[in-house]
């Protein structure tokens, strides 16, 4: 599939800074440590900042829910059960999802400046969010990044399959570049994010072709009968997808999506997590990659577009042009992204910054 998917996000912009408060006071005023509820806020809005609206603070609300439950631990002891020189397995506590990977990814950057490469995986979690944030942490300390997440609730049909055989297994790498914005890949191994087709369902009542398949498992393009995710490329994406569903759910110990059945909410996202860092100087010094990295990007940038296309780019170019414009002009958020947060407000007696 090459047909990009669009959503509408042109609502009244509203200051990173101010939206960061927001959240992190909400997800403080259900018990969550603030440095916890700062963090986890501001993975949220980094990826509304980079225009991943499916990952940002629309989640929020689900994560609140999940809390208030007790399905989601606000203050979780994570503790390493391996004695492995290279690797750490987590036992998550039922973090925050976000709390989890960040212990995960941690553990796997400090392992690699000791080893050269790093893996940790991380049980019995939440949702982590984008996947690009944690691949980007070890982007940002100048290695490679990797991170994949499973959880309950099979939702992406396999190649030939009338029922979900995976979840929608997202996957990122992030290469260091020697500039604030280095290359990130972020995908999902279906058509598209399912969060992504519910957004653009807003604002359409079409969906791309090859995205989605209806309840009975039969490919659709109406919007209203959205169930399931079809795999990118047919048995390739399946293929991708169930990979990397078997690396964060089978070796943390949890299981594959498809063997941890339909989400219950009573149960919680029971999420799974793995995270892997490679230290560039363990193969050569990171300024020659740095400089290999800017001369990709330039020669890629460089070749002739398609009709219709304005410039060919790098995996995460298109985000990070988001980031700027939104970084310096505020957020503009797709319809009802914001409407879904007022209640939360209301409850927890917060001001809503989009609301002056």
């Amino acid at each position: 599939m090459s047909e990009r998917l669009h959503y509408a996000s042109g609502g009244p912009r509203v200051p990173a800074p101010a939206m960061h408060t927001f959240a992190a006071a909400a997800f403080a005023a259900v018990g969550v440590p603030d440095d916890d509820a700062a963090f986890v806020a501001q993975t949220l809005v980094h990826a509304d900042l980079r225009g991943v609206h499916s990952h940002g603070l629309r989640l929020m609300p689900g994560y609140l829910d999940q809390l208030a439950d007790g399905v989601i631990e606000a203050a979780p002891t994570i503790q390493n059960l391996s004695t492995a020189p290279g690797a750490a397995a987590l036992a998550g506590d039922r973090s925050l999802g976000q709390i989890g990977a960040r212990a995960g990814m941690r553990a796997a950057i400090d392992i690699a400046r000791q080893r050269g490469a790093g893996a940790a995986s991380v049980a019995d979690t939440g949702h982590f969010g984008a996947a690009a944030f944690w691949a980007l942490q070890a982007a940002d300390a100048g290695l490679i990044g990797m991170a994949t997440s499973n959880m309950a609730g099979p939702c992406m049909l396999a190649h030939g399959s009338r029922e979900p055989a995976s979840g929608n297994t997202p996957l990122a790498w992030a290469f260091p570049s020697g500039d604030p914005y280095p290359t990130v890949l972020d995908m999902a191994a279906g058509a598209y994010a399912l969060g992504k087709l519910h957004l653009a369902a807003t604002v359409s009542d079409t969906l791309p072709a090859g995205a989605a398949a209806d309840a009975d498992g039969a490919p659709t393009t109406s919007a209203a009968q959205l169930a399931y995710v079809l795999p990118a490329g047919g048995p390739k994406g399946y293929g991708v997808g169930l990979a990397h569903d078997l690396i964060a759910g089978v070796l943390s110990g949890d299981g594959a999506t498809l063997t941890k059945g339909p989400y219950d909410p009573a149960a919680g996202p029971r999420g799974s997590l793995f995270f892997m860092a490679i230290d560039v100087e363990a193969f050569l010094p990171l300024r020659d990659f740095h400089a290999a990295m800017r001369r990709q990007t330039d020669a890629v940038n460089a070749l002739p577009p398609a009709e219709g296309v304005t410039r060919v780019q790098m995996p995460g170019q298109p985000e990070w042009d988001a980031y700027r414009t939104n970084t310096a002009h505020g957020i503009a958020y797709p319809p009802g992204v914001l409407e879904s947060l007022t209640p939360a407000a209301a409850r927890l007696d917060l001001p809503t910054p989009w609301r002056p």
